[in-house]
């Protein structure tokens, strides 16, 4: 097993969360005024009564549109989280020469994971798309269709950004690698020097290398990312501590990370309830 440092998923957990506190803020100024325009007893057929009405009803057709918005962002951050959470999961498995860095912080976000071993040094972005992903013209499309993100572009700069911190002594790449957990990946060759692959493929792509770092580069390198990794894993500690915790539902698919903020808006099927259970507590 390599050697684990963060969890894998947590800094994207940590957006969702962020969204739903936001969709308290409406619901409370709705549960206020309608509190409020009972609590003053006025009279709905007067004028003023008539108004207080229609404009109790347009914020909460507004309260709901916004909550549901917000709602729709931030699954979309935790079905990523899950995401990240199965490729930690699978990268762990590397032998034990390895050292596996999930969420390290990122000028532009986070680093979902990167990976130091005899092969080298990679970076490896999560998408948690399915379909099919194939290439065109350099181009990855989904089912046919254009990515409306470069995700190619995203993992260059991140391995850029990891090169800078490591200031490589030896000769070796930072190889940015961008895996779908949930996509059939029809892409052979490489992409502006990106590996694109399916999970399936993630632990052959990196141990199936001629080896290039010896146990003290590993060990050096490792420690420069350790000291980013500690930074961050300490900002989201005191960022959670005393967060509001309310679970009413279940966690995404392949998640065991608790004490995030949950406000479920819509009923889970009965495999999810499942899969929780089977995470634990």
């Amino acid at each position: 097993m390599a050697h684990v440092h963060g969890k894998a998923g947590a800094a994207t957990y940590r957006k969702g969360d962020r969204l739903m506190l936001r969709a308290l803020v409406p619901m409370l100024m709705m549960g206020i005024l309608t509190y409020s325009v009972f609590r003053s007893g006025i009279q709905t057929t007067s004028f003023v009564g008539a108004g207080a009405g229609c404009a109790v009803v347009v914020l909460g057709f507004w309260c709901v549109r916004y909550v549901f918005s917000l709602e729709a962002a931030a699954d979309r951050y935790y079905g990523g989280a899950g995401g990240e959470y199965d490729v930690g999961v699978v990268l762990s498995r590397l032998p034990q020469e390895f050292h596996l860095f999930n969420g390290v912080d990122f000028y532009a976000g986070d680093v979902d994971h990167i990976v130091v071993g005899p092969t080298g040094v990679f970076v490896v972005e999560t998408k948690n798309h399915s379909g099919t992903i194939s290439l065109k013209n350099g181009c990855l499309y989904r089912n046919g269709e254009l990515l409306n993100r470069d995700f190619v572009r995203q993992a260059t700069a991140e391995a850029m950004y990891v090169k800078g911190c490591l200031n490589l002594q030896v000769q070796c790449h930072v190889r940015p690698l961008v895996v779908f957990t949930r996509a059939k990946v029809r892409v052979q060759a490489a992409v502006g020097g990106v590996r694109v692959v399916a999970l399936s493929s993630l632990i052959d792509t990196i141990v199936g290398r001629e080896p290039l770092l010896s146990s003290e580069d590993i060990g050096r390198y490792a420690g420069r990312l350790e000291g980013l990794d500690i930074s961050l894993a300490s900002r989201v500690a005191r960022e959670l501590r005393g967060a509001l915790r309310i679970s009413r539902d279940v966690l995404p698919p392949g998640v065991a990370h608790p004490g995030f903020v949950r406000i479920a808006l819509r009923r889970r099927s009965a495999n999810q309830a499942t899969l929780r259970r089977q995470a634990g507590p």
